[in-house]
């Protein structure tokens, strides 16, 4: 097992992990001031430039291996309908999602159930689940920008955050995609949830992206609003803990993302997955991306830094594909002199306003045709052929980088 080597962490006191509940948490890494609003674009570049940051002191669990932002601030932290996070718009992830509900559908045998699903975004998933298995569901999001009410998918939608506990609706299966990781209180969420489901046999999904993926690498999706990080050992850890049954538990996108499916009063029911169950192995793997991370975030960050500098210096016009929160977080280390000729993405809510704290304004891709860059920068590889494809549709021609 990898040592964890501590970093100083003043002023921020000592927490029992949230998932284990065994172990007090050890910072190892101190990313200073980073955007709090990543998903928020604006109108005004100067507002985007003065838009709030908070403080990143990651601090995993020698036990379990979860991490967690200790620095964080629920306070700082606000959702609503002006943040956008919505990834529904790249073909890549529609059709990600139209396997994941065809899955859920079938091994679950939703037809006729009730889902419930928190952090619904703008509610594309939980339509087509409903569609699909013949299910009906409510959906919860803060950032719910949509009709509230009944939807003729068979979904009821709500503009704000779910209710806890008693205030829940009755359901059969929850699901939560890229909500969890967004808790302060992940754990007391699942005991929640499972107090719900009482005596009944109920199921549950919750999908997060995958800690020892992104510890692994330069660690662009290691954002403010992601308050925990979960890697296969510590996300299996919290829900026994909170009283449920892992069913089922791996990951999809490209090792992005990890999935685990949960059940209560499933009874004499065999598992549903028949892997096993993720144990120490997986903990020590997840260690030894903790160690090095902090070196090798830093050197990723400097690396970046000369290379775009030397791509403009030479008149290369490079360009970052992508504004979601990975593209915030590369270009709040990576090109805080906004030396890249062009932020592009292909959500249009995002066209013409500009991104939190560097204040680079996004375009439409079409805009490429007309600067022709050199070097098109990608930080998630899983849309690497899609975004290759929209080039070559647009005529151009230009070496593709993956950060």
């Amino acid at each position: 097992m990898a040592t964890v080597a501590a970093v100083p962490a003043p002023g921020l006191p000592g927490r029992v992990c949230d998932a284990c509940g065994e172990a007090t948490l050890v910072p190892f890494a101190d990313l200073g001031d980073i955007p709090v609003l990543c998903g928020v674009h604006w109108a005004d570049p100067e507002e985007a430039g003065a838009s709030p940051v908070g403080r990143m002191v990651l601090a995993s669990c020698p036990s379990c291996a979860y991490v967690r932002n200790v620095a964080f601030d629920p306070a700082v932290m606000v959702y609503d309908t002006t943040m956008d996070t919505n990834l529904h718009h790249s073909p890549a992830f529609q059709a990600f999602s139209a396997e994941l509900v065809k899955h859920l559908a079938e091994r679950y045998q939703l037809g006729g159930r009730r889902i419930l699903d928190v952090g619904c975004g703008q509610g594309d998933f939980l339509r087509e689940l409903c569609h699909t298995a013949g299910c009906t569901g409510s959906g919860y999001d803060a950032m719910y920008a949509g009709p509230v009410g009944p939807d003729g998918s068979g979904a009821v939608f709500h503009s704000g955050h779910a209710p806890r506990c008693e205030g829940l609706p009755d359901f059969d299966m929850f699901t939560s995609r890229h909500w969890f990781e967004h808790l302060d209180d992940p754990y007391d969420f699942l005991v929640d949830l499972r107090r719900r489901a009482g005596t009944r046999s109920v199921y549950g999904y919750l999908e997060v992206p995958d800690a020892c993926y992104d510890l692994s690498t330069a660690g662009w999706e290691v954002i403010y609003p992601h308050v925990s990080y979960f890697d296969a050992h510590s996300l299996v850890r919290v829900a026994e803990r909170a009283g449920w049954r892992v069913e089922d538990t791996g990951t999809f996108f490209g090792g992005m993302f990890r999935f685990i499916e949960v059940s209560a009063n499933a009874g004499d029911e065999p598992r549903r997955g028949t892997g096993p169950l993720p144990g120490k192995a997986e903990r020590d793997r997840q260690l030894t991306a903790v160690a090095g991370f902090a070196q090798r975030h830093a050197a990723e960050r400097a690396a970046w830094q000369g290379r775009i500098a030397d791509l403009a210096g030479r008149g290369a016009r490079p360009v970052l594909w992508g504004a979601g929160s990975r593209g915030v977080q590369f270009l709040t280390f990576a090109d805080p002199q906004r030396r890249l000729a062009a932020v592009v993405d292909v959500n249009p809510r995002k066209w013409g306003r500009y991104l939190p704290v560097t204040a680079h304004q996004v375009e439409s891709p079409e805009g490429l045709a007309r600067l022709r860059p050199e070097a098109v920068i990608i930080t998630n590889p899983s849309y690497r052929d899609e975004i290759g494809a929209s080039l070559r549709d647009l005529g151009v021609t230009a070496e593709l980088l993956i950060a």
